[in-house]
């Protein structure tokens, strides 16, 4: 099962587009992101369990730059 991270380049951002989803009904938390070699930005991810798609579109078109995705470790 998918367990979807999108990473944003400081914990700033990370708040403030949980904060968006959060706006639009959209269950997002702010966690740090799990480290290894390929991992950018700051460390913090917002997790949205569903409609990330959808999520990641709303948070480009809203300002905040998205840095990447990546599965969340451990169970949701």
């Amino acid at each position: 099962m998918e367990k979807p991270m999108i990473m944003v380049n400081s914990i700033t951002y990370a708040m403030k587009g949980r904060d968006i989803l959060l706006n639009y009904g959209i269950k997002a938390y702010v966690e740090r992101t799990p480290r290894n070699k390929t991992t950018v930005g700051c460390g913090y991810s917002i997790y949205v369990p569903e409609r990330t798609d959808e999520a990641e579109k709303i948070l480009t078109e809203m300002g905040i730059k998205v840095a990447g995705r990546r599965e969340r470790d451990g169970i949701s």
